[in-house]
């Protein structure tokens, strides 16, 4: 009698466990974020050419700042998921000051939380775009969970979160264009939508300066982030087509062809591995622009100068018509988030 109690008791919590996920399954479905394949975040067609010739790009991953020197994280390699609610406010309020202090034209941010457990529900967007309040805001949600619940131990719970461009000119238009999914359900429900936020800017020459503020994927094998990069080049390459300058920038989870950089960063961990571009990815009148440092150090472990490994994956892509002047990475050894922020400077050939 006793083992048919236990048996039936096995039986009820079995049960029950399995309705619990079925439940939880259902409902993530059902709240599943799913953007439309371009969405319009303004347009102004009548918007005046701006009188530019040289412009300043600031691009930073913010690491949602909580990702700061003392972080492992649990994707990488680590075992945490948030750093404590202070350090995340220090972080914050150094993101806040520097991209405050920033002179650059525009400035193209990733990992901006506005709603997320992971950054304690800080709204990132509002505190950055009020320290620069004569800049225009285009904010591309690129990761909307109701709950991711890994890890079991300490789950990363609600993100909601993006990328953030900032303009000191208005553009005519500005559209989050969204990359394919190639992730197996259920999988993708738990994961980045990833986007590029495509700001446009009427030039005196009847032409467009085309300004691409892109956060390709990290955690995959590799499939996804070449399905991005040939949607990412079909796009430029029409643009450049039209005569149009074109500049892309940000965290492309991917190192720059070795022809046009410093081959030693080929460094990964178990979870993460940032591909190289192919060096024929684009035809060679096309130049990826960094001054050849790293950019991004690993979470596999907190942050140890000379011991943890560091890569290049933060850079610019610059169409013919434009010419690089300057490029340099900011080296704040990687205090404030996992990424250094890196500044290009920029001629348009009109």
């Amino acid at each position: 009698m006793k083992i048919k109690k236990i048996l039936r008791l096995l039986s009820a919590v079995c049960f029950f466990a399995v309705s619990v996920c079925v439940l939880f399954i259902l409902t993530v479905s059902l709240t599943d974020y799913k953007p439309e394949k371009e969405t319009v975040l303004t347009n102004m067609p009548k918007a005046a050419a701006p009188d530019i010739d040289t412009i300043e790009i600031l691009t930073w991953n913010t690491g949602y700042a909580g990702l700061s020197d003392g972080m492992d994280f649990f994707y990488d390699g680590g075992s945490k998921t948030r750093t404590d609610r202070e350090t995340a406010m220090k972080n914050l309020e150094a993101i806040t000051s520097f991209i405050a202090g920033a002179f650059a034209d525009f400035v193209f941010l990733q990992e901006v939380d506005r709603a997320s457990t992971r950054s304690y529900n800080i709204d990132m967007l509002s505190a950055i775009t009020a320290k620069k309040p004569l800049y225009a805001a285009f904010y591309g949600i690129n990761y909307n969970v109701l709950y991711v619940p890994a890890p079991l131990t300490s789950p990363m719970g609600k993100v909601e979160s993006g990328i953030l461009t900032l303009s000191r000119y208005v553009p005519s238009q500005a559209v989050r264009y969204a990359y394919p999914v190639k992730q197996s359900w259920p999988k993708r429900l738990f994961l980045p939508d990833r986007c590029f936020v495509v700001c446009r800017y009427p030039l005196k020459n009847g032409k467009q300066l085309v300004l691409i503020n892109t956060h390709n994927s990290a955690f995959d094998s590799g499939e996804q982030r070449r399905e991005e990069m040939l949607v990412l080049k079909d796009f430029i390459m029409t643009e450049y087509g039209k005569g149009n300058c074109v500049i892309a920038g940000g965290d492309w989870n991917q190192t720059p062809p070795a022809t046009s950089t410093k081959s030693r960063f080929d460094a990964a961990t178990k979870y993460f591995t940032p591909l190289p571009i192919p060096d024929d990815f684009m035809p060679p009148s096309w130049k990826w622009i960094s001054d050849g440092n790293p950019t991004n150090r690993f979470l596999d472990m907190p942050y140890v100068k000379g011991k943890t490994k560091e890569t290049l994956i933060d850079f610019f892509l610059i169409s013919p018509n434009v010419e690089a002047i300057h490029s340099e990475r900011i080296d704040k050894n990687y205090r404030y988030s996992d990424h250094n922020p890196v500044v290009g400077k920029f001629v348009l050939r009109r």
